[in-house]
């Protein structure tokens, strides 16, 4: 009986019939059906407010929808919202830029347009750089070190800017804030997005617009992303989705179509 028995144990494990087989397979596992993002109010790239809640917004539908992928955005603050994507209560975050040192918290999507970033300053302050950034960037800042610079808290701006630690920073909740904080004397310089300064000057500080100004040149054009949460689990399916997606978009024109419709340069 013992014999009979190890021979059909042996028939089995040659047959893989007496247990399950062991898939070999490196097939990606399939994006889920819907993605929660987090946002913040960031017009006129995403906003709750805006026609298809802005462009950025318009633009990560498009290209997930190609995959079969609805989204879903949430608005908060953005220190709330990076903290609530780090510990995965979201599947990601956006419009983020790329900083290699959150990639142990976070993968990023290929970059999907974004615009000019550098420092804004009121028209009668007589302040420049000594070198142009764009040769010399650490010179560049060196050379304004000695003013205010109004930051956003959290936010990433430019690796050599978030690097100088000889730089004066005061930390605000938000660009409209660092805006009125320059506008009143309380910073002399500040960190934004050119298209934001902008939008924000124009819609909710329109008789004062004509007093700030950018330090030209923009320090970096930058790309934006969505940086998708280790911790949500699935972070590599949704961002193999996207990038597909954002390629597809951008194939057939949709990207360029989505970034003239929101008012941005076609070809930035």
């Amino acid at each position: 009986m013992t014999e009979f028995r190890y021979l059909i144990y042996s028939l089995c494990l040659l047959a893989g019939s007496c247990a399950p087989a062991q898939a070999q397979t490196s097939d990606p596992v399939p994006a889920p059906a819907t993605v929660r993002l987090a946002s913040l109010e960031w017009e006129p790239y995403i906003g709750p407010n805006l026609t298809e809640q802005g462009y950025a917004a318009a633009l990560v539908r498009a290209a997930l929808a190609t995959q079969g992928v609805s989204v879903e955005i949430e608005y908060l603050p953005w220190a709330r919202a990076l903290h609530d994507a780090r510990r995965g209560a979201f599947d990601g975050i956006f419009p983020e830029y790329f900083d290699s040192t959150r990639e142990t918290e976070f993968v990023f999507s290929d970059p999907f347009p974004g615009g000019p970033v550098g420092l804004y300053k009121r028209k009668t302050d007589p302040i420049a750089f000594a070198v142009n950034p764009a040769i010399d960037m650490e010179g560049a800042l060196r050379s304004i070190a000695q003013w205010r610079i109004g930051v956003v808290r959290d936010y990433l701006n430019t690796p050599v800017f978030d690097a100088a630690d000889y730089l004066r920073r005061q930390a605000a909740v938000d660009d409209a804030a660092n805006l009125r904080k320059l506008i009143y004397g309380r910073v002399d310089l500040i960190f934004i997005d050119f298209h934001v300064a902008r939008h924000l000057l124009g819609k909710q500080m329109a008789s004062r617009a004509s007093q700030l100004e950018p330090l030209l040149p923009a320090l970096e054009n930058k790309s934006l992303y969505i940086a998708f949460s280790r911790n949500a689990g699935r972070h590599e399916a949704l961002r193999l989705a996207f990038n597909a997606g954002l390629a597809e978009i951008t194939r057939s024109g949709l990207l360029r179509k989505i970034r003239l419709a929101h008012g941005f340069d076609a070809n930035r």
